[in-house]
């Protein structure tokens, strides 16, 4: 599947960081499957804890959906905690949404006080404003039930996002626990100090099987003419999964972004918060530390596994359009970088991380949703306490019970 199109801007800025082939059968504690940011946290994680590990990518690490996302790490989810709740229970709902707010302070540890750069990590706020009339009193429900479990989240009225930022909307939520970063430079910063602690990472290795061994304390993963074997294999592979997954776990949709020139955040009235809104598919931005404006949205249902350059460029102006209508004032945005991308979603928002029954020896770490970065750094801390004996307190938030397994 083609998974991005157009200039992802991170990959473009940062560079195409390389990495070796897999050349020789190995041995090892885990194999990691994926080599996007999950893999990348998760093989920290695990170096860090003492495992010898493997991560295989059959792409270029870093270079598939992680390229192309726009590291919004939110704690709200796609899914309002009122619907949630509807979905998988209260307690269940609760507990996702808790487990986000978490992940995005851990984020915060990680890239301010454990690895040498930042990964352009930076706190902002959240407007997550109301598409329609009808939808304010939903809005002001969820204001209230967030409050409820301990989230910290206003509720502004029409007049008061006009008065104070300039917003066109007739209301919305504006919450903290928001941040953005840099994935791209995440990823490959994750994979550099692991690989010191010796994490051995592989790209344009594409896995063809995982084969428990009879006596079930082993895996085989078969990668092209070599092997490797391991006590347990992780599979953080997207959107990519086929038959390393359960089953049919999730809805592919593409999503666009279009991204401004350097400069231009500063004449935005409500600053580097993000914007996002209740239509779905949604309008969502968020600036970058050399001051651009990214805009994305216009997300459809996957017909074909290609982009045409010609839709491309229809998405992103109707993006552009879409920007400038939020706010009662003229704002600056000149078009520098656009690119379409694929994410999935499954039927209540949630990723699937953890152990299936039908899967032995095997871990999940499937970020899917709006908030991958997040449910990665999850995935990579819950993993990371299952091999080493502890019991996560999000163990079980995002587990296969959901579908039956």
């Amino acid at each position: 599947m083609i998974l991005t199109t157009g200039q992802p801007f991170w990959l473009t800025e940062q560079g195409l960081v390389r990495y070796s082939v897999l050349t020789q059968d190995l041995s090892s504690d885990v194999v990691i499957i994926g080599g996007g940011i999950t893999g990348a946290l998760i093989g920290y994680y695990l170096t860090q804890a003492g495992l010898r590990t493997v991560l295989l990518e059959a792409r270029y690490l870093g270079g598939g959906s992680t390229s192309a996302s726009t590291a919004m790490c939110q704690y709200e989810l796609d899914v309002d905690l009122i619907d949630l709740r509807k979905k998988v229970g209260v307690a269940r709902a609760n507990e996702a949404y808790l487990a986000n707010v978490y992940a995005v302070h851990a984020l915060h540890r990680l890239c301010r006080e454990e690895l040498p750069t930042d990964c352009g990590f930076e706190y902002c706020r959240s407007f997550y404003l109301a598409s329609r009339e009808r939808d304010v009193a939903h809005l002001a429900d969820e204001g209230e039930a967030r409050r409820g479990i301990g989230i910290d989240v206003d509720f502004l009225t029409r007049e008061e996002l006009l008065r104070r930022y300039q917003l066109q909307a007739p209301a919305s939520l504006l919450s903290g626990d928001t941040a953005q970063l840099n994935p791209y430079q995440l990823t490959h910063t994750l994979l550099q100090q692991a690989t010191a602690k010796g994490l051995q990472a592989f790209e344009r290795t594409p896995v063809q099987q995982v084969q428990p061994a009879a006596d079930g304390q082993t895996v085989t993963v078969h990668a092209g003419e070599h092997r490797v074997r391991a006590r347990h294999v992780v599979v953080c592979t997207g959107y990519e999964a086929d038959n390393l997954v359960p089953q049919d776990l999730v809805n592919l949709h593409s999503t666009y972004v279009v991204v401004s020139q350097p400069g231009q955040m500063p004449g935005l009235p409500t600053g580097n918060a993000q914007i996002w809104e209740t239509a779905r598919p949604y309008l969502y931005t968020r600036t970058t530390p050399d001051g651009r404006v990214m805009v994305g949205g216009r997300d459809e249902v996957i017909k074909q596994a290609t982009f045409q350059n010609a839709v491309l460029e229809h998405k992103v102006s109707k993006l552009e359009d879409q920007f400038q209508e939020l706010f009662a004032c003229d704002v600056p945005f000149t078009r520098d970088f656009v690119w379409g991308g694929v994410y999935g979603e499954t039927d209540d928002g949630l990723p699937y991380i953890g152990p299936h029954k039908d899967f032995p020896r095997t871990q999940f770490a499937l970020g899917y949703g709006g908030n991958g970065t997040t449910y990665s750094l999850l995935a990579a801390e819950i993993i990371r306490d299952t091999f080493t004996g502890r019991r996560h307190r999000f163990a079980d938030t995002f587990g296969f019970d959901r579908i039956g397994g």
